[in-house]
């Protein structure tokens, strides 16, 4: 059903646009027809889709026009007089008529053969101009080109965000800024379902075809929602106002298995403009890890035994997902533009993962190798799973045991928007209201079984169970802002928002024993979460000579419920709160500036944050929500600074965040089984500051350097007692423990650390042009970091990417990319505990070799070079 509408969806954008390009068949009353044919003038063949406007003399609006056919021929009905007509081709000379004249009276004008020649100074401009920055610096925030970068081509969301400056995605696809999580996720100035916090499925199943550009906005004013402690990701998608017919197609296969298409289409014609992106992927992924596991489960002083467990994990992903966003900006007046638009998201995913375990079970001294936890072990370092597994006594082999968990995943979601924007005596003064509606459902069946190896001590009757999760959300959101110039140096600014959301989660957990089935009561729950956010907000600013600031300050009320419907549980949490901002700016010269701002921010609870039921792939090892935890509040400030030279442009900021009621995720170990659970928590306040500096470098024609370097230390001071207490209420109130907080500290272990770690990320992009063709190299790092329970190592990536464009009109590019080339992108982190051992190495997928094919029609390869400075940042007017 789902493909169903797709195709009719496609088939109707097809359709629609046939009509568009068709000139008139009928002519009206007092109508003339104009006609004739474009060809280019060294070769004499017509030029397929070339741009045939009409523009009213009057205003210089465009009221009419078509595209040529094959062969160059066009036709058109023109009804009103006192106009003139421009023809478009790419890299060709513009032909323009003025006016357009009917000889003698008559209805029909023929302008026969009309030559167009090639534009010699936009081919030199090809030759000697090096390619516009694919990062664009201004001083509250950074404009990532993504057309511009070789080694996104054929690839996600997921893959554009990890080669944004600043930005990184682990290999989970949680996605950090200045090594910070909590950044806020919007599509086109807006909150998504396709990337809301933690949506990774999301980020993965949008082509990077489709996006224009991605914003990241460290430090936002009060013009922004409060969400999003470190910051504010924008990611814009692709559209074209341009007058006539244009688009792309890009057509992507790779290894492994990677098949792409995704086109942008766009039309205009008199005061419509038409706009469409669609792309479909089939993609597999083959990832997995090991853990090592060493613990106490005894703690008998004379026998005191000692467990260690290997864990094996292989997983082999299949995904189809197809993105389609249709919309339309329909021009009322000069002043006055209303934009309509639908997106509509389908994904369905067929999934394998095998866990195999190995437990080795025997007393301290027998089993093989000295407690890992212990002195002796550099705390920085891990032994390997073929380390440990080794040097293991194969006679403390205890069990052996396969777990396999057959998936099968869809996911829908709808958007629709609508935004209506109008300009008043300036483009300064204006007024932009727009409401939305999104729509997701997702449906999840997992079919799990346990085999054990028999003839081992531990060997059990096999296990066949069935997880089933059904999630649906609904969100409304209506926006109003204004801006009002006060003068020429000065504006105030206000608006209001308010949003609705609404979800559903039903979770079930069955196990199948003979011919009877048995539901897993503390695996099963209904969840249900209602978050309503009213905002309010006012900046003023000014400028006075080289000087500008802005105030603002924004006002949130939030509203929220979560129930757990089988325990009866509800919690309502509603508040209100403050959030001032304030951005000073001194501009040295047309190409140098200083800036410093202050916000205050906030992360809400996710709902994933909140849902303790969401998986039992591991049985083992288990993830949960916590329905207790509050929001986190960060007091940000920042020191930016820009400067451009002729081909060098440096930006820099020093930034410090402080966060009360951190949330982080920390496993609680439970000492009556072989069981641990990740859970996040309030546990404490963490300082984080830091220096994040890029640099680009474009001096030589052939050549083109970027680097970025972010070095922070981040700090963890705790409040045990909060924190000891805080896991307690959640293991009584959703785990439903009925033990004293003395006894619940003798059953479970969750050693926590505070820490200060000095980190950083850092990437080098270089991009070398010969043969008419560009090769370009990417090198990524991670560093390691200290954590609240242990520590994760530092991890390192090489992109490269070669492109080249094909056809006289340079219309047809081709690129081949390979990412993590050395395929070494790999977690590995370790957590150490009393009398527990950690070591876990996880890789979501290897590397990756994708061929892209990308054809343009009337879309010009944007060239330039314009080294400029951008400060048109929150406090530039």
């Amino acid at each position: 059903m789902k493909n169903t509408i797709i195709l009719i969806a496609v088939s109707m954008l097809t359709c629609g646009f046939e009509s568009f390009s068709q000139g008139p068949n009928l002519l009206q009353e007092d109508s003339k027809i104009v006609k004739g044919q474009v060809i280019d003038s060294e070769s004499g063949k017509g030029l397929e889709f070339a741009t045939i406007s009409i523009f009213d003399k009057s205003n210089d609006n465009v009221i009419d026009g078509t595209l040529s056919s094959e062969n160059g021929t066009f036709e058109f009905t023109l009804s009103k007089p006192n106009v003139y007509l421009k023809i478009e081709y790419i890299s060709y000379e513009e032909y323009i008529l003025d006016p357009v004249e009917f000889p003698n009276g008559e209805n029909i004008l023929n302008l026969g053969a009309i030559n167009l020649y090639p534009n010699s100074q936009i081919l030199d401009d090809v030759e000697i101009v090096a390619e516009k920055s694919e990062t664009i610096f201004a001083l509250d925030k950074k404009v990532f080109t993504v057309g511009k970068d070789l080694a996104n081509r054929g690839g996600s969301a997921e893959d554009v965000l990890d080669n944004v400056p600043s930005v990184t995605v682990d290999i989970d696809g949680n996605v950090s800024l200045r090594g910070s999580e909590g950044v806020r996720m919007l599509i086109d100035g807006r909150p998504s379902g396709l990337a809301g916090v933690g949506n990774a499925n999301g980020l993965r199943s949008i082509p990077a075809n489709l996006i224009e550009k991605v914003e990241v906005i460290t430090n936002p004013s009060a013009r922004y929602e409060a969400e999003g402690m470190a910051g504010i990701i924008n990611i814009i998608l692709k559209k074209n106002q341009a007058g006539g017919f244009n688009g792309s197609f890009d057509i992507t296969t790779g290894l492994p298995l990677r098949t792409g298409l995704s086109s942008n289409l766009n039309y205009r014609k008199g005061k419509i403009n038409w706009f469409a992106n669609y792309g479909i992927n089939l993609n597999r992924n083959e990832g997995g890890g090991t853990r090592v596991q060493d613990r106490l489960i005894s703690s008998d002083p004379t026998d005191i035994q000692r467990q260690i467990t290997l864990l094996d994990r292989d997983m082999d992903r299949e995904s189809l997902s197809n993105s389609f966003r249709f919309g339309m900006d329909y021009f009322i007046q000069d002043n006055e533009q209303l934009t309509a638009s639908f997106l509509y998201r389908d994904s369905n995913d067929d999934n394998l993962g095998v866990l195999t375990y190995s437990d080795y079970i025997d007393s301290v001294d027998n089993i093989g190798l000295p407690p890992l936890w212990e002195s002796q072990f550099d705390s920085k370092k891990a032994l390997a799973y073929n380390s440990v597994q080794n040097q293991l006594n194969s006679n403390s082999l205890y069990n052996i045991t396969t777990r396999s968990d057959e998936e099968i995943e869809d996911e829908m979601n709808l958007e629709y928007s609508l935004n209506y924007r109008k300009t008043f005596s300036s483009r300064e003064h204006f007024l932009n209201a727009s409401g939305q509606f999104r729509k997701k459902g997702e449906d999840e069946s997992s079919i799990l079984k346990s085999v054990y190896q028999e003839n081992l001590p531990g060997s059990q009757v096999d296990e066949d169970q069935k997880s089933t999760n059904s999630e649906s959300q609904q969100t409304w959101l209506f926006q109003l802002d204004y801006v009002h110039p006060l003068g020429k140096d000065h504006k105030f600014e206000t608006g209001l928002r308010s949003s609705f959301r609404e979800i559903k989660n039903d979770y079930i957990v069955e196990e199948f024993i003979g011919n009877e089935v048995f539901i897993l009561p503390a695996f099963t729950n209904n969840f249900l979460y209602d978050e309503d956010i009213h905002a309010a907000y006012a900046i003023y600013g000014n400028t006075f000579k080289k000087f500008s600031y802005q105030a603002g300050l924004r006002a949130e009320t939030s509203v929220i419920n979560t129930t757990l419907i089988q325990d009866n549980i509800s919690n309502d949490r509603t508040y209100t709160n403050l959030f001032p901002s304030g951005h000073l700016n001194y501009n040295f010269s047309e190409k140098s500036a200083l800036q410093l701002s202050y916000s205050r921010r906030v992360r809400r609870p996710r709902f994933w944050d909140l849902n303790p039921f969401f998986t039992f792939s591991d049985n083992r090892n288990f993830f949960s929500g916590n329905p207790n935890i509050d929001p986190e509040f960060t007091d940000a400030y920042e020191i930016g600074q820009i400067q451009y030279w002729d081909d060098i442009s440096v930006n820099s900021s020093l930034f410090y965040r402080k966060t009360n009621a951190s949330i982080l995720r920390v496993i609680v170990i439970n000492l009556d089984d072989i069981s641990t659970l990740t859970t996040p928590l309030n546990i404490g306040t963490s300082h984080d500051y830091g220096l994040d500096f890029s640099i680009s470098y474009s001096g030589l024609k052939w050549l083109r350097l970027d680097a970025n370097c972010n070095v922070f230390q981040s700090e963890l001071y705790l409040d045990p007692v909060s924190t000891e207490l805080s896991i307690y209420d959640y293991y009584r109130d959703v785990r439903n423990y009925s033990g004293s907080l003395t006894d619940f500290g003798n059953e479970y272990n969750f050693t926590l650390n505070e820490f200060k770690t000095l980190a950083w990320n850092g990437r080098i992009t270089s991009r070398i042009s010969f043969w008419d063709s560009d090769l370009q190299l990417r090198f990524n790092y991670r560093a390691a970091r200290e954590t609240v329970q242990g520590n994760a190592q530092g991890v390192g990536s090489i992109n490269v990417g070669w492109s080249k464009d094909f056809l006289e009109s340079k219309n047809l590019t081709l690129t081949l990319s390979a990412r993590d080339l050395f395929n070494s992108r790999k977690r590995n982190s370790l957590t150490l505990l009393e009398d527990y051992y950690e070591h876990s190495e996880f890789q979501w997928r290897g590397r990756t070799v994708t061929l892209t094919a990308s054809y343009r029609i009337n879309q010009k390869k944007k060239r330039g070079g314009n080294r400029e400075g951008n400060f048109e940042g929150d406090g530039e007017f």
